[in-house]
């Protein structure tokens, strides 16, 4: 008999604020959001790769006092990442820290063996502690992750464009050779763009269609997203027809950055690759988008 634990519900005392938290500042993806009546809500979110959800819930017998929750852990292969990406969301947190006795902890230093007692710890609104543990050595399938920076010759608000207008768009997506006939946006917390780059036609001369559906949207600096493999009429392709060690959605996460000059540096991250071939395919093709955008704005 296999027991899987699917749910745990984190007493708070404003749902909205909570959501707000977990799913803007943290990255949480919102799987429901219901209200019954003007008394009674819940929210169920998941974070990105567990098995396990958190509720957050308004009316259903509350008999957990908000904040109370302890000893609510995520697991991660590397926890000053995992601290880098909490900085970078705004999120107030320990630092990394590193247990010796499993009761105390102090500053991480470098050279520190981090697998299982390396750890980052903050609180929600309410009070309610987390924990982020590393366990790089965790039995399953690891993901192979990426990033790519670029610097690019334009103020942050007209770099901003590059992602956000059509006609910017289809300037640079698609890696060297290919182009791109359309990008259709819709670019909002919940809002779905369709793109198409099409091969040069050494390499068949397709279109090839994704749409990215968007999970945070803070103009002019930070967009989310989740990219999938659609047709032209935005119907997912079949598993079969996705590369292999690529998942079905891929997580995107976009940041601009102002620096001196009248420059911006932007930074694209993706998550979530089965393998390091599928990974170093992506960051390639990454790479060529990017050293066009950057020539784009050259020329502008």
């Amino acid at each position: 008999m296999q027991w899987t634990l699917e749910v745990v519900r984190v007493p708070v005392a404003d749902v909205e604020r909570a959501k707000a938290f977990y799913a803007e500042r943290l990255g949480f993806t919102v799987d429901l959001d219901v209200r019954a009546d003007d008394e009674h809500r819940f929210v169920q979110l998941t974070p990105p790769g567990s098995g396990c959800s958190i509720q957050v819930t308004a009316g259903y017998g509350e008999d957990m006092v908000p904040g109370s929750l302890r000893g609510l852990v995520l697991v991660v292969p590397d926890v000053r990442a995992a601290h880098a990406e909490l900085v970078e969301r705004g999120v107030e947190n320990s630092g990394v820290v590193v247990t010796e006795d499993g009761t105390s902890f102090r500053p991480a230093r470098e050279g520190d063996a981090l697998d299982n007692v390396g750890f980052v710890h903050f609180s929600d609104p309410d009070g309610n502690r987390w924990s982020v543990q590393q366990i790089s050595g965790r039995g399953g399938v690891p993901t192979h992750d990426l990033a790519v920076t670029r610097v690019l010759d334009a103020p942050v608000g007209q770099a901003w464009k590059a992602w956000t207008e059509p006609e910017y768009v289809m300037r640079w997506w698609g890696p060297t050779g290919f182009t791109s006939p359309l990008a259709e946006l819709d670019v909002r917390e919940g809002g779905t763009s369709l793109v198409c780059m099409r091969a040069p036609a050494e390499h068949g001369g397709q279109d090839l269609y994704n749409t990215w559906t968007y999970r945070e949207v803070v103009p002019p600096e930070r967009l989310e997203f989740t990219l999938d493999f659609t047709d032209a009429d935005r119907v997912l392709l079949p598993d079969e027809a996705i590369p292999p060690g690529v998942p079905r959605a891929v997580r995107h996460v976009v940041t601009l950055r102002p620096i001196g000059g009248e420059r911006t540096e932007l930074t694209v991250r993706e998550s979530g690759y089965g393998t390091a071939e599928a990974r170093d395919v992506s960051r390639a093709g990454l790479e060529q988008c990017l050293d066009k955008m950057v020539a784009m704005f050259r020329q502008l």
